[in-house]
């Protein structure tokens, strides 16, 4: 049975040899496990393997409290950013206050460590 896929240039390519392999089930299951966290069947995440090609990166799952905590956090600098522009724009000095600076300083830190974890998280 031929089976017809489009490829990127939205042409139609055959697809009409076979390769057969033999593996341990737990290979197996491994394989498949990984080509579906790259969202792709184990044919094509194999041959694209193979082949040397670039698979592209799947969208891990969401930590929703990461998220929450992230939004939050760009919250809080919208806020400084908008109190920055708004003193520069008056003339006024925009230089931040010491509670904004230790503010700004704990939310770099927080994004890096947000950072690392999201990094962390990404499928090798």
């Amino acid at each position: 049975m031929k089976k017809l896929k489009e490829n990127s240039d939205d042409k139609k390519e055959i697809k009409e040899a076979r390769i057969h392999i033999r593996t341990t089930t737990t290979k197996k299951e491994l394989l498949q496990a990984k080509a579906k966290a790259y969202e792709m069947n184990l044919s094509d995440f194999l041959i694209a393997a193979g082949l040397g090609l670039k698979i592209k990166q799947a969208n891990p799952e969401i930590n929703k409290s990461l998220y929450v905590e992230l939004c939050r956090q760009g919250n809080n600098l919208n806020q400084l950013t908008r109190l920055q522009n708004t003193l520069a724009a008056s003339g006024k000095d925009s230089t931040l206050d010491l509670d904004d600076q230790k503010t700004l300083k704990d939310l770099r830190t927080l994004l890096e460590k947000i950072l690392t974890k999201l990094e962390g998280e990404t499928i090798n």
